[in-house]
């Protein structure tokens, strides 16, 4: 079967599928290599991380229980209010999970990138509802 790429086309399937096979096979050796503390570690953050990206997921559609009161208040002080208590939430929810503050800038760029785009979520999920629900 012919790709529209051509033969150039496939050729860069093919180098990146080696390349993306041989990033899998360090990634298997450096965590092999790294120790039972530094699994025990890794592990952890997997799992922290997505106990958080779950529940930040879920939350605001919650709002689907009370986004028509918020829309009888017809202020967007409310709205603003509602989106300042999920991401407050998710916050709390990740600064629990963390065990601490972040100790690196690296650390600290990544939290925030993950509460503003927890933020941005929570925004497009209550607009959505808030549509659904004729506001």
């Amino acid at each position: 079967m012919e790709t529209s790429g051509g033969i150039l086309g496939r050729l860069f399937e093919k180098v990146l599928g080696y390349i993306t096979l041989g990033l899998i096979v360090l990634c298997g050796l450096a965590l092999w290599r790294i120790g039972p503390e530094g699994r025990t570690a890794i592990w952890n953050a997997i799992w922290r991380t997505a106990v958080w990206l779950g529940l930040a997921a879920g939350l605001p559609w919650l709002t689907r229980l009370f986004i028509a009161r918020v829309l009888e208040i017809g202020s967007n002080w409310a709205g603003a209010a509602l989106l300042a208590v999920l991401t407050g939430i998710d916050l709390l929810v990740g600064r629990l999970l963390m065990q601490g503050w972040p100790d690196s800038l690296w650390g600290w760029i990544a939290a925030l990138t993950a509460l503003a785009m927890a933020g941005l979520y929570n925004y497009l999920v209550t607009e959505y509802l808030a549509e659904q629900a004729g506001g």
